[in-house]
């Protein structure tokens, strides 16, 4: 029955990969909690806190304290904030998280009323070969004649000259907003199911759109020391539909990771390595680590390393998508409560690195 319902779902993946957007969900791939981020987003596997609702749903049950999350980052130099608030409880044996994500870029200049000399591609006013000084070709607009000239068919073209009016510049809101409502079951001591299901709602200047999603996890505890686990992402498509009637899908995205723990007890600590495996099937090719065209798929890889000293101190180091990732976190009592904070420091190719704070207390 199990490979029955999991052939079904990989079927159901590949059919609808088919008819994907690329990139349609990119703003869903940030992440959640400084601590996986320091381990360069490699935490399918790990998963044993609140954040386990976006990284790996089934790892909620290693957690069954009802806790409370919040993350705040400032992107690219500022240029885009992130916001992460969530919150977590047991109830009659299975484990719930509610997840709270937006992404803001702020206020974005709308250009669209600015005028322009619409001159055509060789940006000379005048008739074909006849007027001003310059002014040659055939790329006056004439609906007959010539319905690919470019001068004077009232759009803007390339080569044309735009007047610059700050009068006419208006100025609008651009941000993606994502609700996750997850559940975790543990079916024995070693093997915990989990699904979530999202509502996203999203605004570009004037426009907005609704989208609704599902995510199916699964969390293996092969040995005391080694687990595995896989999170298949939009498994059967997330889809957006916008109120200009135009709808986007998002494609599935398998991330497949695995986690070995090794306890020093000499020194009071624990050593964590971990590694994940983005699989996508939506025809990426250059914004890959490593791509097969022909099938349509691409791998992006994850890996990480923590040591953890007295369960207070935790140092980490990873790699996501091959950029370096860093991190640290402390962990105190407060009022009878466990208090995490939580350090991310995340590099990028060709954008200014990103500093992200966590904080994750225990009720």
């Amino acid at each position: 029955m199990r490979k029955t319902l999991l052939s079904f779902t990989l079927i159901g993946v590949l059919a609808f990969s088919a008819g994907a957007d690329k990139y349609a969900g990119e703003f869903m791939y940030v992440g959640a909690g400084a601590r996986a981020l320091a381990l360069g987003s490699a935490y399918s596997a790990v998963a044993d806190d609140i954040t386990a609702g976006y990284w790996n749903p089934a790892g909620l049950v290693q957690n069954r304290n009802k806790s409370l999350a919040f993350m705040h980052s400032e992107r690219f130099g500022g240029l885009i904030s992130y916001d992460y608030l969530a919150y977590s409880q047991e109830y009659r044996g299975d484990m719930y998280a509610v997840s709270l994500f937006r992404t803001d870029a702020g206020k974005i200049a709308d250009t669209s009323n600015l005028q322009w000399y619409d001159t055509g591609s060789d940006g000379v006013f005048g008739e074909d070969g006849t007027g001003a000084p310059g002014d040659s070709g055939n790329d006056d607009y004439d609906q007959a004649g010539n319905p690919s000239g470019t001068e004077g068919n009232g759009e803007w073209d390339p080569g044309e000259e735009l007047i610059y009016d700050e009068g006419r510049i208006t100025w609008n809101s651009a941000a993606d907003n994502a609700l996750y409502l997850s559940w975790g079951r543990a079916l024995n001591e070693r093997l915990s199911v989990g699904a979530t299901s999202k509502l996203i709602y999203r605004k570009l200047m004037d426009y907005s759109a609704w989208g609704v999603g599902f995510d199916v996890a699964m969390r293996w505890n092969a040995t005391d020391a080694f687990a595995l686990g896989l999170n298949l992402q939009d498994v059967f498509g997330t889809y957006m539909f916008w109120d200009t009637g135009v709808s986007e899908s998002v494609s599935p995205t398998a991330k497949m990771g695995a986690s070995f723990t090794w306890p020093v007890s000499r020194f009071h600590s624990v050593i964590t390595f971990t590694a994940d495996g983005d699989f996508r099937f939506e025809g990426r090719e250059f914004a890959t680590q490593y791509s097969l065209p022909e099938a349509g798929i691409s791998l992006d890889t994850h890996m990480g390393a923590e040591l953890l000293i007295k369960n207070t101190v935790g140092l980490r180091i990873g790699s996501n998508e091959g950029n370096m990732t860093a991190g640290l976190g402390f962990t105190i009592s407060f009022s009878g409560h466990p208090v995490s904070l939580d350090y991310a420091w995340v590099t990028h190719d060709q954008l200014d690195s990103t500093h992200r704070i966590s904080v994750n207390v225990g009720l």
